[in-house]
């Protein structure tokens, strides 16, 4: 019964190659023939549409979580349609949610499958009293879609003792879990499902004298047996080494003591500092540089896959005119590649396939990482500005999540946690 729900949903899942999306819908669960789920954005209009073919309006919806009663059992829909202008606007008001002290790292669970799905998860690293008044702890901070608190959680590790650049930049594997490195010891830790504890994927015997862990990608499961961790070495005088180290951990929890690991792309090519790093569905990498200076160093960076490592020679170049590319990431439904400038607070959006710039925003003072959501929202922090804050491109959309009710013993359960199957823009 499970898997033949899954794999239906999983069928439907669909995103348009042409769409930009502001609202959705996430974190859905059921109680009886009651289902709640969280708008991240206020919509126009909400509507249940009902496996057989009828419809259940519910009018326009502001953001935040809501409770709808649904008539009959079976495989149903939230359609979610809004109108914005088309342009990069801020999504939230700043609030208190959003403040922290130095948060250096971002992302967005967008596994539509997820129990997790449209969460949000801000590195903390360093603690202490924001200007507006909050104080916080080293460690996550998770929020809902719609910005409101999700929680804290430190895995049971101390890491204000760890160091001020630790929790540093994330990411969410293909196993749901939150991966995080920590930048002032230069390690990697794994976060476990519920966030009650964290284990650490390399120690020193893994790393070289000069080696120092930044960025962080994971591809494969540890149940599955082929678990590998990618890291940024980011380090500029490390000529034998910078660039991204492969670490084929399989079905350990950790990498083997002594394994120093494989140079995947680098050092050769790389002149200055490389800082992030992300991989699209067809294997392919995208890197960045740092820099300050225009003309020194292109601030992003594709590269093909291959069997022949290490990889040295680029794809594509965007222009070095552009400077301060810190944290990045990918789009892959309109093709777009954003880095966050640690300079100016500009995010910058280039073409994937070619490099070439598409548009850029201000958004606000110094970006440490950039995070794209399920639907391509935009989520960044910045350290001097003190703020997670969300992005929308705007435009006409419309979108559907679906999920399925069914009767069990003396309970119903939902099985299909929202998964996006439209988006529609019909601005040009």
């Amino acid at each position: 019964m499970h898997t033949r729900m899954l794999l239906t949903v999983l069928a439907v899942v669909a995103l348009a190659s042409t769409a930009t999306a502001v609202p959705y819908a996430s974190g859905v669960s059921t109680a009886g023939t009651d289902v709640t789920f969280i708008l991240n954005q206020d919509a126009d209009d909400v509507t249940l549409m009902l496996e057989g073919g009828g419809t259940q309006p519910l009018g326009a919806m502001t953001k935040g979580t809501h409770t709808v009663t649904v008539p009959t059992l079976g495989t149903h829909q939230i359609r979610v349609t809004h109108s914005d202008a088309v342009g990069w606007t801020q999504l939230h008001a700043d609030s208190e949610a959003t403040n922290f002290w130095l948060p250096c790292g971002v992302s967005v669970n967008k596994n539509p499958l997820s129990p997790n799905y449209g969460k949000v998860y801000v590195s903390e690293s360093q603690g202490g009293l924001t200007g507006a008044g909050r104080t916080t702890t080293s460690g996550i901070y998770m929020l809902n879609a719609d910005t409101t608190d999700a929680g804290y959680a430190n895995g049971g590790k101390d890491w204000g003792a760890a160091g001020n650049s630790s929790p540093w930049k994330s990411t969410i594997g293909p196993d749901d879990h939150l991966y995080v490195t920590d930048y002032s010891n230069d390690l990697a830790w794994e976060f476990n499902a519920d966030m009650s504890s964290v284990t650490a994927l390399i120690d020193a015997s893994n790393k070289t004298e000069k080696q120092w862990v930044e960025g962080i990608h994971v591809e494969g499961t540890q149940a599955g047996g082929d678990r590998e961790i990618y890291l940024v070495n980011s380090n500029y005088n490390d000529t034998a080494r910078k660039g991204l180290i492969q670490y084929g951990l399989g079905g350990n929890a950790t990498a083997t003591s002594g394994d120093t690991g494989t140079q995947y792309i680098g050092p050769g090519y790389f002149g200055f500092y490389p800082r992030d790093v992300a991989r699209d569905s067809n294997g392919d990498w995208y890197m960045n540089q740092f820099r300050s200076t225009a003309g020194e160093a292109p601030p992003l960076t594709k590269f093909l896959d291959s069997a022949t490592l290490p990889i040295n020679d680029a794809d594509w170049e965007a222009s070095s005119a552009y400077t301060g590319a810190y944290g990045l990431d990918i789009y892959e439904a309109l093709g777009w590649i954003a880095y966050g400038g640690y300079y100016d607070g500009w995010v910058r959006i280039f073409n994937m396939a070619d490099g070439s710039y598409v548009t850029g925003f201000d958004a606000g003072s110094r970006l440490r990482e950039v995070a794209f959501d399920a639907v391509g929202n935009l989520y960044t922090v910045d350290t001097t500005g003190e703020r997670l804050r969300v992005w929308s491109p705007g435009g006409d959309t419309l979108m559907s999540t679906p999920f399925t009710i069914v009767p069990e013993p003396a309970t119903l359960s939902l099985l299909a946690l929202s998964g996006v199957v439209l988006l529609w823009r019909r601005r040009r």
